[in-house]
């Protein structure tokens, strides 16, 4: 299992202004989720507990506030499959509590969403004490 993203057979365009470009669109929406969280604060932290729901959702939680593999959160649990795995994943995805980044070098981690990483550190702290 490799958790590096697959190099497809492809020519790969890129320019400064477009570089540029980019930066300023993932600023804005930065911005944007920042002042959504906090500004709906308790709102976003029912949400989130709703979705903790299950033993291994709060530990994926917890583990994922540093970017992590995909293996090494299946090493760290023992699931036995990526699917194992997986079918704890996709629900914290799917609600936009955990999202994937490609790093350089291409390597897949999984981390929290700007959604949940823009709440107050207060406010982290309690939902991840909670579920312990």
């Amino acid at each position: 299992m490799s958790d590096k993203r697959s190099k497809k057979d492809a020519v790969e365009v890129s320019s400064q202004p477009i570089q540029d470009e980019l930066s300023a669109i993932k600023d804005r929406l930065s911005a944007i989720e920042t002042i959504q969280s906090i500004s709906n604060a308790s709102v976003v932290k029912t949400y989130v507990k709703e979705h903790l729901k299950t033993k291994d959702a709060q530990r994926i939680m917890i583990e994922c506030e540093e970017p992590r593999t995909s293996s090494h959160l299946q090493t760290k649990f023992n699931y036995r499959s990526k699917q194992a795995l997986d079918y704890h994943l996709k629900p914290l995805r799917d609600a936009d509590l955990i999202r994937e980044k490609v790093e350089a070098g291409r390597t897949v981690v999984f981390e929290w969403s700007n959604l949940f990483r823009r709440l107050p550190k207060s406010t982290i702290k309690s939902i991840l004490d909670d579920t312990k």
